[in-house]
């Protein structure tokens, strides 16, 4: 089953259906903007991947992600999202929990701005896994 699983969500990413989830935009107006370090390092990886992926943030502010509430209008984006096919990815643990927290199902992978070089390889890996076709 859990083969089964990975072929579908593998095959919607495939489709260009993918969803990068990160917190705010850092003074940015972009999610993951390629001034940032999270931005620099996923960006790498997703060219190199050549993955064409929706960068998404479910906050505008510090003090919005402080508070772990999704706004309706960002939650019906994800519901959205996950309707139309796109495969929703949690990029961090934190990001994950609000999501679970919210009713909001997503795949965890590492943040890309780890302070450890090793989850920066775990996100290259996972995102290169689900990407790869059988």
């Amino acid at each position: 089953m859990r083969r089964l699983l990975l072929m579908f969500i593998r095959w919607k990413i495939m489709k260009n259906k993918i969803v990068l989830i990160g917190g705010y935009p850092k003074g940015y107006d972009e999610p993951f903007h390629p001034k940032t370090t999270s931005g620099r390092i996923l960006r790498k990886i997703v060219l190199d991947l050549s993955i064409d992926p929706i960068y998404f943030d479910l906050w505008n502010s510090k003090e919005e992600e402080d508070s772990r509430v999704l706004d309706k209008a960002t939650k019906n984006k994800l519901m959205k999202f996950e309707k139309d096919g796109y495969v929703l990815i949690s990029l961090g643990k934190y990001i994950e929990k609000v999501l679970i927290e919210n009713g909001v199902k997503s795949q965890y992978l590492p943040h890309p701005a780890s302070r450890d070089g090793k989850y920066v390889d775990m996100l290259r890996k996972g995102l290169q896994l689900l990407v790869k076709a059988d």
